[in-house]
This record gives structure tokens, C-alpha cells and sequence, in this order.
């Protein structure tokens, strides 16, 4: 009896520990996510030209420029300087049903951000975006715009939902519905983007082109949104929720398991 006691609490005491340890590991990686966000909220914008001048991360907002080439925009084909696309199926189980992500992915140029004080570059490599998005939903049996079915014949991942079911007087679309997703910053909107400055050779793409580079490190992800201050600093916390959420219920259950494993012993 005292073994299985024994071997009950030292169950409670390692499972509690391995979840504080993965709940403390949660709160070190939502502190790091959420960084742009406080750092947002807590500070102003500044203007490209004094850029020249700092170090650190920095955020400016302005107008987006590039040129013509540019990148593509997956499913409608439009030119512009990044995107991010998302297919969502909606899967059906019960009370559980939910919308399953079945491909995404993302592309993007460099660019210049622009105010009235100057232009700066944006190296946008790994960049995290946060764009509105643009969506079209499909019911089993509508047809796609050609670009989206040709991405779907194209992806292994994503299947027509065209089956019917012949019931004699008339047929019963069949499938899922689905989510094409599209996220972009085009030539010439306006843009907030939140980096570290690193120092570049001015004037390469213009006489008022900084010496300054808008880019990541490894304290300082690069954050690229076409909302404003507010909205990008919110757009940021809501796409790290996971975090927070795993570390408090990690805490709590570790917590609660160690103490019972504890108790058990005394």
C-alpha cells in the first residue's frame, strides 16, 4: 500500500514539475512574442530621417514603395510586395466541427517605407506579417476563379469539393466548405513596420533614401502591417494567444500536481 502511494505521488510530483517547467518555457516564449506589441503600445513611430541616427529596434509608418515586379499574389494574381495565403476547410464532427487549415504559406520583395522625411529600406526576409485579409468562400460544387482551381490541381493538399449524389429528380452537392485566404501589402499602401535599424549605403534608390535598414535580429523579429499603431500591436497579441493560454494551464496543472505529489509524501 505504501508503495503504490509511494509511486502515485512521485507520478504527481514528476508530472507536475515537467508541466511548470513547460509552462515557465510558455512564459519566456510569450514575453518574446508579445515584445513588438508592448514596444508598439509603449512608443511612437519615428521619423524615417532620424533613423540615421539610431540604434535598436524602431518602428515607422508611411507608404509602401516598390515597382512593377514585385511579387504575385497566389490567388487573385495581384502585384504587390507581400502576401500570405491560407486554404481552410470546414470539417464536420460532431461538436466538434471546425475549420481545418490545409496549405498556407507567404512571399515577399524588399521595399522602401516612405514619409515625409524621408525613405528607408525594409528587409522583409522572414518578415511577420499582419494584413487584412481577403477572402473567398466555396460551397461544394461552386466553381473556383481559375488561378484557385489551378493552385488546386496543383496542391496535393487541397481537393475539389465537387462529388454529388444522384437522387433520381435531382443531385446533392457533396464536401466541405472552404476558405481561400488572401493577405497582402500592395504598391503604395499605407504601412506600419516595427525592426531592428541596421545601417545601409544611402541613396541607391533615391536622393532621399537613409542610410538605414529596417530589418531582424536575433532579439528583434520584423513586423510588416497595414493597420495602424493600435491595430498592429492587438493584430500581434491575438496571433500569440497560444502562448499565454498554454503557460497559465500549464502553471495551474503543474502547480496542482505538485502539491498533490507533496501532500502525499507529508
Amino acid at each position: 500500500m505504501s508503495e503504490f502511494a509511494f509511486s502515485g505521488s512521485g507520478i504527481a510530483l514528476a508530472g507536475g514539475t515537467l508541466l511548470l517547467l513547460v509552462g515557465l518555457g510558455a512564459a519566456v516564449k510569450t514575453k518574446r512574442e508579445f515584445g513588438p506589441a508592448l514596444a508598439i503600445f509603449r512608443n511612437d513611430p519615428v521619423a524615417v530621417q532620424e533613423l540615421v541616427y539610431h540604434d535598436g529596434p524602431a518602428e515607422v509608418e508611411g507608404t509602401a514603395r516598390g515597382d512593377e515586379k514585385g511579387v504575385e499574389a497566389l490567388f487573385t494574381g495581384t502585384v504587390c510586395l507581400a502576401y500570405e495565403y491560407e486554404v481552410q476547410e470546414y470539417q464536420s464532427s460532431g461538436q466538434h466541427s471546425h475549420w481545418k487549415t490545409l496549405d498556407e504559406g507567404s512571399n515577399s520583395v524588399p521595399f522602401l517605407v516612405e514619409d515625409d522625411t524621408g525613405r528607408v529600406q525594409v528587409d522583409s526576409t522572414e518578415a511577420e506579417l499582419h494584413l487584412s485579409p481577403e477572402t473567398l468562400e466555396l460551397s461544394p460544387g461552386d466553381e473556383p476563379p481559375e488561378r484557385i482551381a489551378q493552385y488546386i490541381r496543383d496542391t496535393e493538399d487541397v481537393e475539389y469539393q465537387d462529388s454529388t449524389l444522384d437522387l433520381g429528380i435531382t443531385e446533392l452537392n457533396l464536401g466541405n466548405r472552404q476558405k481561400f485566404i488572401e493577405r497582402r501589402l500592395d504598391i503604395d499602401e499605407s504601412v506600419h513596420v516595427y525592426g531592428a535599424v541596421g545601417r545601409a549605403p544611402a541613396g541607391e534608390w533615391g536622393s532621399n533614401l537613409v542610410d538605414a535598414l529596417l530589418t531582424r535580429d536575433e532579439n528583434t523579429p520584423i513586423v510588416i502591417s497595414d493597420g495602424s499603431e493600435r491595430d498592429t500591436a492587438w493584430r500581434i497579441v491575438k496571433s500569440h494567444l497560444g502562448w499565454p493560454l498554454l503557460s497559465v494551464a500549464c502553471l495551474l496543472i503543474g502547480a496542482y500536481g505538485l502539491a498533490l505529489g507533496l501532500g502525499s509524501l507529508l
